[in-house]
């Protein structure tokens, strides 16, 4: 079969159960998803597509259309099935488990697509320098990285939404929260290179002795000429007895947090911090477990 070139072979979500196969030129395949973001794909020489369409009658899933004059072969379900027919019963068994295989595959495709796609999205909003940003612009520079469809782009903004991250309106972002996003892409960086825990990510006991230094911060802190604030050891080691049910403060369980320098030891027996990365950091260890079983339902 010849198709010339600027002609449509076939639309997609119609009707059409055939199996195609590129002999000659190049067709465009064009792919509109949910919220009209068209995605579009070169077919050469070699090049099949209508698997689906040929095997189980499902509505194409792609608009072709020749970009040059091309030669393409047509295998029709008909023939399939004549093919079929003059075969063992159990190929039939075959092919359907191949079917189910592929519907499989493409699931999990899909859902590994949008896990993955994830830090791609968190590295864009981590570059971007302004606070509220169009919508379109945000899905436009994941193209680059992700063949994600808008509606599951959307699925992982609100996601950030439900972190207190970023609001979405109608047709912009506002980003409200950077500083904590560049943490928490690190983190996801730094766990998928090494396949280890990110050191942002605390332990039980420096989660405690953190939050309590962000208690006796805020009701007894002092700020600091280098925008540090300064808290008593001695209000620290109160205010984590009464936060952590009797748990003592000792130099041991203080070494790891001095060692990271997220506390330094000051003079007259203090302790210091900067507070806005100490919060994010707090806030970093509370969304952490809570993200891939997020991603996993959505």
């Amino acid at each position: 079969m010849i198709i010339r070139e600027g002609e449509t072979l076939c639309l997609q979500g119609n009707s059409n159960p055939c199996f195609y196969i590129v002999k000659k030129g190049m067709l465009i395949a064009s792919f509109k998803d949910e919220q009209n973001s068209i995605r579009t794909q070169n077919l050469g020489p070699g090049s099949t597509f209508g698997e689906l369409s040929l095997v189980e009658g499902e509505p194409m899933e792609y608009t072709i259309q020749a970009d040059q004059d091309s030669e393409i072969e047509v295998i029709q379900q008909a023939m399939l099935h004549e093919a079929m027919d003059a075969q063992p019963v159990w190929m039939k068994s075959i092919l359907a488990f191949l079917v189910q295989r592929n519907h499989i595959a493409k699931e999990n495709k899909r859902k590994n697509d949008f896990i993955t796609t994830f830090p791609a999205l968190l590295f864009i909003l981590s570059k971007i320098n302004e606070r509220t940003i169009n919508l379109d612009v945000i899905k436009n520079e994941l193209k680059n990285f992700s063949t994600l469809s808008s509606i599951e782009t959307y699925k992982l903004l609100l996601i950030l939404q439900d972190f207190r991250l970023i609001r979405l309106q109608a047709e912009t972002v506002s980003i409200d929260n950077k500083p904590l996003i560049n943490v928490l892409y690190e983190t996801l960086r730094h766990r998928a290179i090494y396949k280890s825990t990110s050191p942002n990510i605390l332990s039980l006991t420096e989660q405690a002795i953190l939050t309590a230094f962000a208690k006796a911060a805020t009701d007894k802190g002092e700020l600091q000429s280098d925008g540090r604030i300064a808290v008593k050891a001695d209000d620290l080691t109160a205010q984590t007895k009464r936060s952590m049910h009797g748990m003592s403060l000792t130099p041991r369980s203080l070494e790891t947090l001095l060692q990271k320098q997220l506390l330094t030891a000051l003079p007259e027996d203090k302790f210091s911090a900067d507070f806005d990365t100490l919060l994010n950091l707090l806030e970093l260890n509370r969304i952490y477990p809570k993200l891939d079983k997020k991603l996993l339902e959505v």
